[in-house]
């Protein structure tokens, strides 16, 4: 090997290291930054949907109809409450979870957590009349460990669970299906 290889060979270490060195850098500043944001984020959606409050609220509190509107969700199974608060298993894509009612205000608020792992996320449903129909906002707060993560949710907000979760809800508002219920007495 002569010499002009042996520098070039230098060089390239010396680059691969310097690269790696300042990989390393920014690392460690985007972890000191993310260990600065609080670990709790919010991510909201809202959109205006033609029915009236009381309609929205039946629609969200009917368990047994959840896995037919949300694409989110395989199964749902009732559970004894908790607390005093309805609970129920939800299965889906993302697992099983227990949910359950932390609180709720007929028909303008409510609020959805977690049953384990301390209650998060909150997902919070407020309903607000607006003309003739409804605006519908819809909230989640999560907790984020992880620092790196943390800055990421902030310059990204993961919008998507949310965001889906009303186009399930304005997608089911929107079809006037009617339950028919069949008499065989008669």
């Amino acid at each position: 090997m002569n010499w002009t290889e042996q520098r070039k060979r230098k060089a390239r270490r010396r680059i691969a290291r310097r690269g790696a060195i300042l990989l390393l850098l920014v690392l460690a500043a985007v972890s000191l930054i993310g260990l600065a944001l609080g670990s709790e984020q919010a991510v909201s959606a809202r959109a205006l949907v033609e029915r009236p409050p009381e309609t929205i609220w039946r629609v969200l509190l009917d368990l047994d109809g959840m896995p037919l509107w949300r694409s989110d969700l395989r199964a749902v199974e009732r559970l004894p409450d908790q607390d005093g608060r309805p609970a129920w298993r939800e299965t889906g894509a993302a697992g099983t979870r227990i949910m359950q009612v932390a609180a709720s205000v007929a028909p303008s608020r409510l609020v959805l957590r977690r049953a384990e792992s301390g209650g998060w996320p909150l997902r919070t449903v407020e309903l607000a009349p607006a003309g003739r129909g409804t605006l519908v906002t819809v909230s989640e707060r999560m907790r984020v460990g992880n620092p790196l993560r943390r800055v990421y949710y902030r310059l990204l907000p993961p919008r998507g669970v949310v965001t889906r979760f009303l186009r399930d809800l304005e997608q089911r508002l929107a079809t006037s299906r009617r339950e028919v219920v069949s008499n065989p007495g008669r």
